[in-house]
């Protein structure tokens, strides 16, 4: 039992140690979300793959020129760029703010994209240590016995105890 006691204190502090570090580890495991640029044969089919890309606030998105030609990612707002990347170049925006950002390559305006950055999921609460020691059952009341000289009212075969309360009989009177 002592060592149960023990056990599950240190058991609680280790899940809710990893729950505040599982954030950090999942964000650097996701890494930056990738878009491929491409280009070749006809230049109305070059563009952004996938087209659209949905995020967390605070992700970052890695733009890879697959194509002969630089090409960039530029919001159409104007809040943010990629330098021209040649082939093979690649370039990073860190998107911070939810929202749905379109984008274009400066040199070749026909090629659109647009960037989803939706709220940052919070990491779940930690969940409460189970309780040490289980709650104490208390058995129901067991009822009370009746007497066992008096007769079940019911019980017609019953048979009544002796009257002891009259004064014995003087037998010499």
């Amino acid at each position: 039992m002592l060592r149960l006691r023990l056990a599950v204190p240190i058991f609680a502090f280790v899940l809710s140690t990893m729950a505040v570090a599982l954030p950090s580890i999942t964000s650097a495991a996701d890494g930056a979300t990738g878009v491929i640029i491409h280009d070749g044969g006809d230049p109305t089919t070059w563009g952004y793959t996938p087209a659209s890309t949905t995020i967390a606030a605070g992700q970052t998105v890695t733009w890879t020129n697959s194509g002969a030609f630089a090409h960039d990612a530029a919001a159409t707002d104007g809040s943010w760029k990629t330098p021209l990347l040649d082939a093979g170049a690649s370039g990073t925006v860190t998107f911070a703010n939810p929202g749905t950002y379109t984008y274009i390559c400066t040199p070749h305006p026909w090629m659109l994209g647009t960037i989803v950055v939706t709220a940052a999921v919070s990491a779940a609460a930690p969940v409460p240590a189970a309780p040490v020691d289980p709650p104490v059952s208390v058995a129901p009341p067991v009822p009370s016995t009746p007497d066992v000289l008096a007769p079940a009212a019911s019980d017609p075969t019953a048979t009544q105890p002796a009257d002891d309360t009259a004064p014995p009989a003087d037998p010499g009177n």
